[in-house]
């Protein structure tokens, strides 16, 4: 059984898998069409910012911010819808980089980018990455609409649905976006805290990406996928060894 890593040698590990053969330019190459999608929405975002800004002026910006903000806000109503629309039209290629970078974590160390990008496209995880997307999204919803604080349990619950969706199927087994949402908030019990402290020590990166308006993307992706991926496969092996039978409780143990 694999050997269970702190934050930090999860990091590191992915530092030096980023390192082994053409790994970094392999996940760079297959980041490169969700990169575009990121992109793309990104420019509309700071269009219609420049665009309001240009419109009500700088002068009547610093005589009456407030006008200002009302004014932002009705031109960013649709932030939310568009959100989701990015989410949508990204999930298919974005998880299948996900996948990639799993099996990277796992010891994959040559793919081809193109193959890597397209293999969510099948019956295997098309709709069932569509379900397990709708049912973390009503999920989250229902517990921010609710209370604020449900809703960001959940979140963090049901961080690893797409990790557990792929292990669930990828040997044929029929495994339903249920089981994928079930099984992330069993792996996530106890180690929802814990995970919200990993992405804090990556918040830098995540800074670095708005700042630069995703342009360097390409470059920073690989490492956070396998640092998400290094710590789901952490988390299962956690898991693993927390309910495997003690060596009396096996069927095979003597009396």
């Amino acid at each position: 059984m694999k050997e269970i890593l702190s934050r930090r040698e999860i990091k590191r590990r992915a530092h030096a898998q980023l390192r082994e053969g053409t790994v970094f330019r392999d996940l760079a190459v297959a980041n490169l069409l969700p990169w575009l999608i990121t992109v793309f929405f990104a420019i509309l975002a700071y269009w219609v910012m420049f665009e309001s800004v240009t419109k009500f002026g700088l002068a009547n910006i610093a005589y009456n911010p407030q006008n200002f903000l009302d004014y932002y806000a009705s031109r960013t109503s649709n932030t939310a819808a568009e959100s989701m629309f990015e989410g949508l039209v990204s999930l298919w290629f974005a998880q299948a980089v996900a996948f990639t970078a799993l099996d990277v974590t796992r010891g994959l160390t040559g793919f081809s980018a193109g193959k890597a990008i397209l293999r969510t496209f099948n019956s295997r995880y098309f709709f069932s990455l569509l379900a397990t997307w709708l049912g973390s999204i009503i999920l989250v919803g229902l517990g921010l609409s609710l209370l604020v604080v449900p809703g960001i349990v959940l979140m963090f619950g049901l961080r690893m649905c797409y990790y557990t969706l792929y292990d669930g199927r990828k040997d044929g087994a029929r495994y339903g976006f249920l089981a994928a949402l079930g099984d992330s908030w069993l792996l996530m019990r106890g180690h929802k805290f814990e995970y919200f402290v990993l992405e804090l020590t990556l918040i830098g990166w995540f800074l670095l990406e708005n700042l630069t308006f995703h342009l360097f993307d390409l470059l920073i992706d690989p490492y956070l996928q396998l640092v998400k991926a290094g710590y789901y496969d952490n988390l299962r092996n956690i898991w693993q060894r927390a309910h495997a039978p003690h060596d009396d409780q096996r069927p095979d143990a003597e009396d």
